[in-house]
């Protein structure tokens, strides 16, 4: 009997522990609902594509999760694989990585699976698909030869072994750790290709649910996540909601609901919502500094994304390189630009300390194409700091003066595009907005824009500034209808092949048109085609051993800086601030993702329950 009753004991203290484990209070508590400006609103939730704004990969941190990461003091470390290992297949001569997936499921419940790895691998690699992150695939057995339309999908040398064995075969003998970093970029996470097909398919004129869906990486019903967090509510100039995935490393059926996840939503409210679309504003405010308000008023608990005034009175530190450079891409099919010493003069110029400090959010001059923080000879070492500086951060008018008399052009007229961060039907015109009231969109993009064109039309050339919609980028990027076009140039990996390669014909990732005579490949959007460049980047693909590798790349870069079919101009950084109610943000990423898995927001269920009474006093007014 004493036995019997101890027993009883020890059964209900264990319950207690595990009850005690939860941050939830009660059944019906689902977690805390924390309003946070994480970024600028994502144009897009397809992390394989070309993108519009660097920033968006803090969003694709909080819902995507890739074979591997890469902690902040540079290591690889598992993520969606928990081991990895190399092997010799000595019946078919062929040199083998295995990654062994960890046990998670996607946010409706079903495991993901190495084949979704495979398929988001084979996407990005096929002749259809326009993705720069194909070059870091390129080590894989026939990857070059699908891409160019002469090999088939099932050709290509990465498949599922079993559920959570995926197998990769290389063209021949490659470093272990050098692939496993490169598969850590965001861009290469697995993809329920179904899915996205099935949407693909019924957004077709004809189809019957065309009215009714958008494209699958803009409609929040069809996004599936394999990260911590899924997309809820996607409404551009509105929210954006990131809530918890149920499924995210939990057994839905035997773990609590806040195993893995703490917090049940994060909510960014973009604009205000509740004056009539016609009402007269006084003195409007622009995006930034509403949201800055927000973090003031305490209706905000977090603030990730500034203009000039909002960083300084803001205070913002915690500052992070991001592994992405804002950069002018050069037409070299351009009469006025086909020459190199007058993309090379251009470039010379830019003012580029001048540009940053008129931002004044952080952000570094390039001194080079490739960013700081890449490696060079793997981690603890740098790409940047070993190979030297490239650019003057500073303007130099003397050497593009120089350049331009050597090149023979020194008047002409450039066709300056660059990007407006909002899509069309937001704005009547270019001043008054459509469905905003209290905001007026800040472009950081038409500020370089206008530096830019001051610099140059110094030079005695024409600067005409073009302003491209969301809905017309990639169209009008791949038309070649322009002279410059400054992209986000969104690359978030380590390997400077990665930033090099989408330059070389064949490496570009670019859309393929397919002939059955030969493999075709596709030219980067600036037109470059040099055939001692396309060498030297083919060649250095299969090469793992460091330090060959760090020089032939260094290399690369220079002639990339002689060719000129871009320049970098800045170096993208993340800022943030947090609120004192705020705690358990984690920032060990090497990337400069926010890891918000296990937030904690003070006193939520009396802050939620507030901001749901304030909410329902604003639609009863209007």
């Amino acid at each position: 009997m004493k036995k019997i009753v101890a027993f009883i004991l020890v059964v209900c203290m264990c319950a207690g522990v595990l009850a005690s484990c939860t941050t939830l209070h009660g059944e019906d508590d689902k977690g805390a609902n924390i309003n946070v400006f994480i970024t600028t609103f994502p144009q897009s939730l397809d992390p394989a594509a070309v993108q519009y704004t660097a920033d968006t990969a803090l969003i694709f941190g909080l819902i995507y999760q890739p074979l591997t990461a890469i902690n902040e003091n540079g290591k690889v470390v598992g993520a969606l694989a928990k081991n990895w290992y190399s092997y010799y297949d000595d019946r078919d001569e062929i040199y083998k990585i295995y990654f062994e997936l960890n046990e998670t499921y996607w946010s409706d419940g079903i495991r993901v699976q190495a084949q979704h790895v495979a398929d988001a691998w084979a996407r990005i690699l096929s002749p259809e698909m326009q993705s720069p992150y194909a070059s870091l695939l390129f080590p894989i057995r026939n990857a070059l030869a699908y891409k160019s339309g002469i090999k088939t999908e099932s050709d290509l040398g990465v498949y599922a072994e079993s559920d959570n064995l995926l197998c990769v075969e290389l063209e021949q003998e490659y470093d272990l750790d050098l692939f496993a970093e490169a598969v850590s970029c965001i861009a290469l996470s697995p993809i329920r290709q179904q899915v996205m097909e099935y949407a693909t398919s019924q957004n077709k004129p004809g189809s019957k649910n065309y009215d009714r869906l958008q494209d699958w990486d803009k409609n929040a019903a069809i996004v599936l996540c394999n990260g911590p967090y899924r997309v809820q509510g996607y409404e551009e100039g509105c929210k954006l909601v990131l809530e918890r995935n149920n499924y995210y490393y939990r057994d839905a059926e035997e773990d609590r609901l806040d195993k893995s996840v703490i917090p049940f939503r994060l909510t960014c409210i973009f604009q205000e919502t509740t004056i009539p679309q016609d009402a007269q504003v006084d003195s409007p405010i622009d995006n930034y500094t509403f949201e800055y308000n927000r973090y003031k008023d305490g209706k905000c608990f977090f603030l990730g994304a500034f203009n000039k005034q909002t960083f300084s009175d803001a205070g913002a530190g915690n500052t992070h390189d991001l592994l992405s450079t804002y950069t002018y891409f050069f037409n070299t099919k351009s009469d006025v630009l086909k020459n190199a010493k007058t993309r090379q003069a251009l470039s010379a110029a830019l003012d580029r300390n001048a540009i940053v400090e008129e931002l004044g959010v952080g952000y570094k001059a390039s001194a080079g194409f490739v960013p700081n923080g890449v490696f060079a000879q793997g981690r603890g070492t740098d790409f940047r700091g070993s190979a030297g500086d490239i650019y003057s951060t500073s303007a130099d008018e003397a050497k593009a003066r120089s350049l331009l008399s050597e090149g023979g052009a020194t008047s002409g007229t450039i066709r300056l595009c660059y990007l407006i961060p909002r899509s069309a039907d937001l704005y009547t015109d270019k001043l008054q907005p459509k469905k905003e009231n209290k905001v007026v969109n800040y472009n950081p993009y038409q500020v370089i824009a206008e530096h830019a064109k001051q610099a140059w039309e110094k030079l005695g050339f024409t600067v005409e500034l073009k302003g491209v919609y969301p809905e017309n980028y990639h169209s009008t990027l791949s038309s070649g209808n322009w002279d410059v076009f400054g992209v986000d140039f969104a690359v978030n990996s380590v390997d400077a092949i990665a930033y090099l390669a989408p330059f070389a014909t064949k490496t570009s990732g670019n859309e393929v048109a397919i002939s059955l005579d030969s493999d075709t490949f596709t030219p980067h959007y600036t037109g470059l085609e040099n055939a001692e460049y396309d060498a030297l980047v083919e060649e250095v693909i299969y090469v793992s051993d460091r330090a060959q590798r760090y020089e032939k790349l260094a290399a690369i870069e220079k002639m990339l800086a002689e060719l000129c079919p871009a320049t970098a101009v800045f170096q993208y950084t993340r800022s943030y601030v947090i609120s004192g109610e705020l705690s358990k943000l984690i920032t060990d990423s090497y990337y400069g993702y926010y890891d918000m898995h296990n937030l904690r927001l003070k006193n939520y269920i009396e802050v939620n329950a507030r901001e749901a009474e304030e909410s329902i006093a604003a639609d009863t007014s209007k």
